[in-house]
Formats: C-alpha cells, sequence, structure tokens
C-alpha cells in the first residue's frame, strides 16, 4: 500500500487565505504554534480555540492555510460577536521536530513489520498530548487574555484519527472535525493487512505479531469502534458495511452510559472521499452505522444531543480537497456560533 502523500497538497494551493500571525511557545518540551493572536478583537471576551492536527507524513506547517482560512471566516461572520478563535498546531509524535525513526511513520508495504502499533500508539499520543497542551497552553498566553473556553479539534488523516481519540477521551473538546480518518483502527488494519498480503493475514492475523494482544487490548480501551461497539463485534473483517451492530437489551443501558460520557452534546463533522483506497469509507462506515442508529429519533441512546454530520465527497480519493476544507471551516464557524442546527444525523453525498 503506498504512503499517504500530503493530503492537503490540492486544498493549499488553492487556498487563497490571508496570512495569519503566529508565535511558537515550546510546552511540556513540545513545539506549539499559536495562531490569530494579533487578529483578535479588541473587546475580546471569550476565546476558542481550534486544535488543528496533520497527516500521516506532514508536519504542524502543512495545517497553516487551515488556521488562517478558519480564523478569517470566523472574523468575517462573528459580527458584533466578542468571541475571538485561537488554532495551535504542533508536530505529532515522531514527525516534525519529534522523528526519532523515520521507518516508523512507514507502512507494512514500505517495511515497516510494526506498523500497526507504530500508527496507533502515535495518534493515541496525539491526542493525550492535546490534553496535555490544553491545560498548558492558558498560561502561555497573553496574561490580559480570557483562558479560552471552547475547544474544537480538526484533524487530517493521522490527525483525522486522533479526533475521534480527542472527542471520546476529552469532555473540553466539544466540536470534532474529521477529515478522511477513522474510528475503526482495527477494521482499518485488516484490510490494510489483506492488500499487503501479510503472511499473517488471516482468520488468526488479531493476536498476531503484527497485531499484537497488547495492541488489542490498548484498542478496547480508547479506540471509538473498540470502546462503544457492542462486546459481540469480534471479527471486523468479516462484517458487512450494511450490517446493523446493536447492543442487546440487557447491554444497552451500559452502552449508554458511555456515550453520555464521551459523546453527549457534542458536534462532529465527518469528511470522507468516496474513492478514498487508503481510508475507505467502508472502514468506518459499520460504526458511524451504529452510532447513527443510537441517536435515531427510534434509537436506544435519547436526549444524546449528538450532532453527527457524515458527508461523502464522490470522486475524492486520500486527500482534503478546497471542498472539505470549506465545509470543515464553515460548520466550525457554526458551532462557535451555536448555530449547528438540530441534533440528529444527516447524511450526504457531494
Amino acid at each position: 500500500m503506498s504512503g499517504p502523500g500530503n493530503p492537503l497538497d490540492a486544498a493549499n494551493k488553492a487556498s487563497s487565505a490571508a496570512a495569519i500571525s503566529s508565535i511558537v511557545y515550546p510546552i511540556a518540551g513540545i513545539l506549539t504554534t499559536v495562531y490569530g493572536l494579533d487578529e483578535l478583537p479588541q473587546n475580546v471576551q471569550e476565546i476558542a480555540c481550534l486544535w488543528l492536527l496533520h497527516p500521516r507524513l506532514q508536519t504542524q506547517a502543512s495545517m497553516a492555510p487551515l488556521a488562517a482560512q478558519a480564523i478569517h471566516h470566523w472574523n468575517s461572520k462573528r459580527g458584533g460577536r466578542s468571541k475571538g478563535l485561537i488554532a495551535v498546531s504542533f508536530d505529532q509524535r515522531n514527525h516534525g521536530s519529534r522523528q526519532i525513526d523515520k521507518m516508523a511513520n512507514e507502512a507494512w508495504r514500505q517495511g515497516n513489520a510494526r506498523h500497526a502499533q507504530d500508527m496507533f500508539s502515535v495518534y493515541q499520543g496525539t491526542a493525550q498530548d492535546t490534553s496535555l497542551l490544553l491545560t498548558h497552553l492558558p498560561s502561555y498566553l497573553p496574561h490580559h487574555l480570557p483562558i479560552p473556553r471552547q475547544n474544537l479539534a480538526l484533524g487530517i488523516s493521522l490527525g483525522g484519527h486522533s479526533v475521534w481519540h480527542c472527542l471520546l477521551s476529552d469532555p473540553r473538546i466539544t466540536t470534532g472535525v474529521v477529515i478522511i480518518g477513522c474510528p475503526d483502527f482495527t477494521r482499518l488494519m485488516c484490510q490494510r493487512a489483506e492488500k499487503s498480503r501479510l503472511k499473517t493475514w488471516g482468520s488468526n492475523f488479531i493476536g498476531s505479531p503484527d497485531f499484537p494482544p497488547a495492541l488489542v487490548n490498548a484498542i478496547v480501551v480508547s479506540d471509538p469502534a473498540g470502546l462503544l461497539l457492542p462486546f459481540e463485534y469480534k471479527a471486523p473483517r468479516n462484517l458487512q458495511a450494511d450490517e446493523i451492530l446493536e447492543p442487546t437489551s440487557n447491554a444497552k443501558a451500559q452502552h449508554a452510559k458511555v456515550l453520555d460520557v464521551t459523546l453527549k452534546n457534542k458536534n462532529i463533522l465527518n469528511l470522507s472521499g468516496g474513492a478514498d483506497k487508503l481510508v475507505p469509507y467502508s472502514m468506518s462506515e459499520p460504526f458511524l452505522r451504529f452510532l447513527k442508529r443510537a441517536i435515531s429519533p427510534e434509537g436506544w441512546w435519547g436526549d444524546n444531543g449528538l450532532v453527527l454530520d457524515d458527508r461523502i465527497f464522490e470522486g475524492v480519493g486520500h486527500e482534503s480537497t478546497p471542498a472539505m476544507n470549506a465545509a470543515a471551516v464553515s460548520f466550525i464557524t457554526d458551532a462557535l456560533a451555536g448555530d449547528v442546527g438540530r441534533k440528529g444525523v444527516r447524511e450526504s453525498r457531494i
């Protein structure tokens, strides 16, 4: 399986966003770039923070155009509101300024035998880093500014996988935009192992050296599908995309409690490429179908306050296009304005 290249190439080349101010703070040993401090309104009384998580094989610098686009869009739409928006990016673990092993960022086909555990640990770590930086960033910002109270996360590819983790693990992050990411790591790796023709691929792949038991245990407690899907979900490689996953009657109350803690009253925009071969939409579909079923009017998780906006861009591969970026920025502006619309499920093919 070929590497992802730069999923942002098309969008960045097409971006006409004006430059944006930036400053770098070393926080907890992480070079953390904050965008938009100079663009805050003079009467700012409230600050929101957009956390930008970059793709695999890229660096935080690749997210600068999106930071500018999001901040300028909000400033043009906020009217007389005294709420300001800043954006933050940092290099994910083993990327950019934090890289210690180039091969660890590669896939099985590029010769990295530990691709599954390397990738999962990186983006689980990115979610943890986001929470760490979210805690400590306010003490580095200019003293006269209010502490950011609203936190949003946007990620692309590897960063998109991590946004799902951010949403589930940190109650302070209330809006997430996932671009060509996946909430089901096991299913994604099973598909990739088959395409890569691994010798371990088959009925014993899960638990093999390519997908070891300790990784399985980590997935169960932190990956969206591993944490939230019914216990009976055992063999994702055999699961049909249109199969309905639903907890048993006895388990629904417990699942509802987990969802209450992780996703209640949050806003999620999921953007996928209909022709994406690296992270196919079909790998996310069973989990998304499970979640949609739970929050539907006839679903078993009531009074959830969750918005799940799921959009597929036909003919788009593993990339973040200008249209995707525009949709993401508009959703962020709506979330900042408290205007994401009705709660529940929205689905569209574009």
